[in-house]
């Protein structure tokens, strides 16, 4: 009797137990949903598969489910985070980041991944980057987005060129235009410009407002309702500077037509002096460019009486975010695993662009960019922010006709008083 009653005793524990451990087990499996503003085969897509590949095998019980979104990853994870069903982590630029999730409450900070180890390095994670690279988007003093790549913008010249013709990079306008007038005397066009990309026709306004009326007031007037901050002086004089270049012809033959990338590639080629552009044009015109060119940038010059100094650089960052309801402990771990500097020097090397940690050198090509960052007095978003907090003003109002100021199609004035009406026209149908 005690053996018929034994053995079903012993088979129901022998169940509840591998019920119970298979349960225990069950709940140590972690996955990860990533969407990635990178497409297969981008540089820096391989780049992170690698990082996630090894995280998975350190870590057998978690699965980083991936999924290479491209650049409109923002929009899908804003409406996704408003549903409740966000990735647990994804990646885009600082300001779209902050256009989409911050100001919209979609964000989970990520204060304890401060003082994490960097693992196989046990260095505290906030101490490997750069300064102010981490504190730049911080709202409220918490930390919700972490920069891996850092991007700015400025004229790129070839150094063995500007020897040639015995030029000194330019600090000032003044001095700027002397540069683009030595150039035309050389038979050479100062300024190389793919007239098809309104976003790279915008640097010129951009930066010359960002110069002579400071970081913020970009963004000021394109959200002024009334349009009236337009009639502020400095933003006709800005114009008015974009003027100077069109009207001296400082810009190459055919700028207007010029289907991206033929522009850069004839600069690269030497039939250009300079192109004013995002850090990323060196690897992009690097197979074009002959042996004995030399990859040298300098900054947007400063303007006599103007707010804006020569050492206030663009911070344009790459980083990733995770959104409202994220596994943040499981995102945490991922993130410190994939700062380690063995995988951030695949950000120089691979993808030829500039880490955020302090204890890597930029590819030989973006060493200027590198110093203009870290040197920097102050920093200002790429654009402003424009792109990012009015989207739609910016495509619809703004590029057109910047598009128009910079092929000599309207004047400065008549540029200033269209987006003061236009302005105002669009915040009425909003």
């Amino acid at each position: 009797m005690i053996k018929k009653i034994f053995l079903p005793l012993l088979l129901v524990t022998v169940l509840l137990l591998a019920a119970c451990s298979k349960e225990s087990s069950s709940e140590k499996e972690t996955t990860i949903k990533y969407w990635s503003m990178w497409n297969k085969g981008e540089p820096q897509q391989v780049v992170l598969q690698k990082i996630i590949d090894d995280y998975e095998e350190a870590n057998p019980s978690v699965k980083v489910d991936v999924q290479w979104m491209g650049r409109q990853v923002m929009s899908k994870v804003r409406n996704a985070a408003l549903g409740g069903n966000a990735p647990d982590l994804t990646e885009q630029s600082g300001a779209e980041v902050e256009g989409t999730l911050f100001k919209n409450d979609l964000a989970e900070p990520l204060d304890e991944l401060l003082t994490m180890k960097i693992p196989n390095e046990g260095t505290p994670f906030q101490d490997v980057f750069i300064d102010k690279m981490l504190s730049f988007y911080q709202q409220e003093d918490k930390t919700y987005f972490i920069p891996y790549e850092i991007i700015s913008s400025g004229f790129h010249y070839n150094e063995n060129a500007f020897k040639e013709y015995g030029i000194e990079p330019p600090k000032t306008w003044d001095e700027f235009i002397k540069v683009n007038e030595k150039l035309k005397s050389e038979g050479i066009a100062p300024l190389a410009q793919d007239g098809n990309i309104d976003f790279y026709n915008a640097y010129y306004f951009y930066w010359l407002v960002e110069r002579l009326m400071g970081p913020g007031t970009l963004l000021e007037a394109a959200g002024d309702k009334t349009g009236e901050t337009w009639k502020q002086p400095g933003y006709l004089e800005a114009a008015k500077k974009v003027q100077e270049l069109v009207d001296n012809g400082y810009f190459a033959d055919g700028y207007k037509g010029s289907q991206y990338p033929a522009a850069q590639t004839a600069w690269a080629s030497g039939d250009a002096g300079m192109i004013l552009n995002g850090s990323w044009l060196s690897s992009e015109t690097a197979k074009y460019s002959s042996e004995d060119f030399v990859y040298k940038a300098f900054p947007f010059p400063e303007i006599e009486g103007g707010k804006g100094s020569y050492d206030q650089a663009e911070l344009y960052l790459i980083g990733w975010v995770a959104p409202k309801g994220s596994n943040k402990e499981a995102v945490q771990d991922f993130l410190a695993f994939a700062m380690q500097k063995k995988y951030q020097e695949k950000i120089v090397s691979d993808t030829k662009n500039i880490s955020t940690r302090k204890d890597l050198e930029a590819p030989a090509a973006l060493e200027d960019f590198r110093e203009i960052v870290v040197n920097a007095s102050s920093y200002h978003k790429e654009y402003d922010g424009l792109q990012a907090e009015y989207p739609q003003w910016w495509k619809t109002v703004f590029l057109p006709l910047d598009d128009q100021l910079v092929f000599g199609e309207i004047t400065a004035e008549e540029f200033i008083k269209e987006l003061q009406k236009q302005t105002k026209d669009y915040w009425s149908k909003q």
